[in-house]
């Protein structure tokens, strides 16, 4: 059913349906992260949580999910003690914080493993999707072969693990530290390394800015907005400027289409729009060059965009023309019932634009992942 909805085109959160596009360049550009990913101390955590839970004995497949969601939570209330110690509050971004804070007894929906799993698959760190299940015989097969080498000498049954070969699925880092009693977001000198390795050295990763920025951290200017990245390599450069040509040319559609949600109302955006439309006519983008570069699964929203650029590239655009009908058009067959043009449930707000801003494709993640690693590492 998950797959079935996702190929769907009715359940995309954005009004126009772009996102599938947007997603297909930020993979191409920055690999294995997502807008819900806040720090890159979970790619070192998470291995060490499967680690752990590789250690308890289980009747049944479905007690992995509840062990592994049981350490989720020493962990994070250790994230926060750490953070509460060293800063006197919690820091944003540790997953779950809410539900330790509030001493809650079920935790996050979209828990660690559920946010960061893509990307240690991506980065090479997790081998497998099949996670609870390889859990779940590693720790049978890890108990059987202690009994089976064990002998007055405690060290070959620690071996027998290494023997069985049961951490295939997952590489792990060798750290100073046991997350179970004290761990911070801040990366210590093993983390760092391990972290750094699997993304330069994953398939998923090469060619890439992700890989590139990860690999020349003293190259990256603090702060910078993502279309004023400069100093990229040739290849890199043509793939950001791509992406920088599509976002420019979807906030152009999102003027229009705010000011047509305004009931051509707002006439701050409509000179927004004049403005903006002549410069895309005068830039000479091709939106089919740019849509080239990615592919995604269904092809429709690459024909709204071919469509909508035709009527844009007309000198002579008017109130309820062939770019409103397309835009109007486009908005009912994603959001159906929900669509906010002409729908009385909904009322223009001209503080709150809809969707009013340009796509940076995850680069607030990533350069959020860039600072951390450029931190000093930790070793406390």
């Amino acid at each position: 059913m998950q797959v079935l909805k996702m190929t769907s085109e009715s359940v995309a959160l954005d009004e126009l349906g772009i996102g599938r596009i947007r997603d297909a360049f930020a993979d191409l550009m920055f690999p294995g992260t997502s807008t819900l990913q806040k720090h890159i101390k979970y790619f070192s955590l998470m291995p060490q949580v499967y680690k752990e839970a590789m250690k308890k004995h289980y009747n049944r497949r479905s007690e992995v999910r509840g062990e592994i969601v049981r350490l989720e939570r020493i962990m994070t209330e250790k994230l926060c003690e750490d953070s509460i110690n060293r800063t006197g509050h919690i820091e944003s971004g540790i997953t779950g914080s809410e539900m330790i804070k509030n001493k809650r007894g079920n935790y996050v929906k979209y828990d660690p493993a559920y946010i960061y799993n893509s990307g240690l698959q991506t980065f090479e760190i997790l081998k497998s999707t099949q996670l609870y299940e390889l859990i779940f015989s590693a720790s049978n097969a890890q108990h059987k072969s202690i009994e089976r080498y064990k002998t007055d000498d405690e060290d070959s049954a620690d071996d027998t693990v290494e023997k069985e070969g049961l951490f295939q699925f997952c590489s792990f880092p060798i750290v100073n530290y046991d997350f179970t009693k004290n761990c911070s977001l801040n990366l210590t000198k093993e983390d760092k390394e391990f972290i750094i390795v699997h993304i330069l050295n994953a398939k998923a990763c090469k060619g890439t800015l992700l890989r590139y920025f990860v690999d020349n951290l003293d190259k990256i200017e603090p702060h910078v907005e993502f279309e004023n990245i400069k100093g990229l390599p040739q290849n890199l450069a043509h793939i950001h400027n791509l992406a920088c040509k599509f976002a420019d040319f979807i906030y152009i559609l999102y003027v229009r289409y705010n000011y047509i949600f305004s009931d051509y109302k707002d006439k701050e955006l409509l000179e927004t729009f004049n403005d903006l439309a002549k410069e895309y006519r005068m830039s000479g983008t091709s939106m089919k060059s740019v849509l080239a570069a990615v592919s995604v699964r269904d092809n429709n929203c690459k024909a709204f965009c071919l469509i909508a650029e035709q009527h844009l590239l007309q000198d002579n655009i008017c109130e309820g023309g062939e770019l409103d009908k397309c835009i109007i058009d486009r908005e009912k067959r994603i959001k159906q019932s929900r669509h906010k043009i002409g729908n009385p449930s909904y009322i223009y707000d001209s503080k709150k634009r809809i969707h009013y801003y340009k796509l940076t494709y995850r680069w607030g993640t990533v350069q959020k992942f860039i600072d951390e690693l450029k931190k000093e590492v930790f070793n406390g």
